[in-house]
């Protein structure tokens, strides 16, 4: 298992993992008055381009392929069935469903789907992580992979200013070891490690990474 250097995409032996796509959130920007052009086509691009660049011959998305809640966007229902038809034609491709998710399974016709609890690829157990694995499935994996949290690194400037990177988590939980991943979307914001409350989730000297590779050292609540 290793990341890909400068991506929010992971390599475990032939098989390329990323997770919060989230296709449609340009829509939902639009109506709240935030214009901007969707970015899908630019997503599928990198996609393809990592999976000539790794020789991935799997291609696994760990939950929120799109972005509604609770039902399917026209953006949604016209752009995922493009986005997963290429994908499917290039490589062998599995989804897990996330929180995001509900009412994608229409769209997902002739693909291998699993629930937000995963599955289990070479010793790696792959979720989304808005819902707890199954106990038997953790006991049987040597390392745990979730998303979900679209973790970051806040940045303070001298005089006040904020901003936020992206980067990767490596945590514990249920005393095994847990990757956290960052959101592939690059319009997604995150979250910041101490808002993350999840009592499974073992954060206390997690390792952190920016996507660029820069080490940033361990994670300590106090």
């Amino acid at each position: 298992m290793k990341f890909v250097p400068g991506k929010p995409a992971l390599l475990i032996r032939d098989a390329l993992v990323i997770a919060d796509l989230h296709i449609g959130l340009e829509q939902e920007l639009h109506a709240k008055g935030v214009r901007l052009p969707s970015l899908t086509k630019r997503m599928l691009s990198d996609i393809t381009a990592l999976i000539e660049q790794t020789r991935a011959k799997k291609l696994f998305v760990l939950g929120d392929l799109k972005h509604r809640i609770a039902s399917l966007s026209s953006q949604e229902a016209k752009e995922i069935p493009l986005l997963l038809s290429t994908l499917s034609r290039l490589t062998e491709l599995r989804i897990v469903l996330g929180n995001h998710d509900a009412g994608l399974k229409p769209l997902l016709e002739g693909l291998e789907v699993y629930g937000s609890r995963g599955f289990t690829y070479r010793d790696h157990l792959l979720f989304h992580g808005h819902a707890r694995p199954l106990r038997s499935d953790v006991e049987n994996a040597s390392h745990l992979v979730a998303s979900h949290w679209h973790p970051v690194f806040e940045f303070r400037d001298s005089v006040g200013g904020r901003t936020t990177e992206k980067m990767w988590v490596e945590a514990h939980a249920f005393g095994k070891p847990l990757l956290i991943m960052p959101s592939f979307n690059r319009l997604l914001g995150g979250v910041t490690l101490n808002k993350i409350d999840e009592k499974w989730v073992d954060l206390e000297g997690a390792k952190l990474t920016l996507i660029d590779g820069t080490y940033l050292g361990e994670f300590n609540r106090w």
